[in-house]
């Protein structure tokens, strides 16, 4: 054990004050702390970065009303164009237009059909033939072929702009040679335009 000189009072006090002061430097370092803020844009409202607009596809009911029908509960119900009963050789036409609601951005339309009530064994769907057409073109999309088929062909209407209504028909005929076993069976069609903006 070494014998050292006895500390008085105030050296004590002195130690401590020096503790005390380290501590002090150290949260005063810390409050120097700063934060810049940077908003890209004018600063008024809406001139953020982005595109204030939203890509907003409707289609138009019975009564030529643009409706969102954005689930298949909500989807707009259409008589057809013409015909009334499905055959082998007498196609029933629908027609449906989709609307690129204007303001919007532009983008393109994947068109898909389903079964909206598929009842099981006395469903008709899965027997018939479908020919998709665009805006009354002279050469169809796709002629006689499956739901599966048609969806499989994922056809698109690009580059659909705000404000732009494409027009799609959708002929159906039973397929050949299932005239009689499709006898009392019925269904519904539903055609959908799937939209993703450029």
């Amino acid at each position: 054990m070494s014998a050292g000189r006895p500390r008085s009072g105030r050296h004590r006090l002195l130690l401590a004050a020096g503790v005390a002061l380290v501590g002090v430097v150290a949260v005063t370092a810390a409050a120097y702390t700063d934060v810049a803020t940077l908003q890209l844009g004018t600063g008024a409202t809406g001139s953020g970065l982005g595109n204030p607009h939203r890509f907003d596809i409707a289609v138009a009911d019975s009564a030529s009303q643009w409706q969102d029908a954005v689930t298949a509960a909500s989807a707009v119900t259409l008589t057809p164009t013409s015909g009334t009963q499905f055959s082998e050789s007498s196609p029933v036409v629908m027609d449906a237009t989709f609307l690129n609601r204007d303001p919007g951005v532009a983008g393109d339309l994947t068109l898909r059909l389903w079964d909206p009530d598929d009842t099981g064994p006395t469903d008709l769907f899965a027997s018939l033939l479908f020919t998709v057409a665009i805006d009354g073109a002279s050469t169809p999309a796709i002629s006689g072929a499956t739901a599966a088929a048609v969806n499989a062909a994922d056809i698109v209407i690009p580059d659909v702009a705000p404000g732009q209504q494409p027009r799609v028909t959708v002929s159906a005929v039973i397929a050949a040679g299932s005239g009689i076993a499709a006898a009392g069976k019925s269904t519904s069609i539903g055609v959908s335009a799937e939209g993703e903006s450029r």
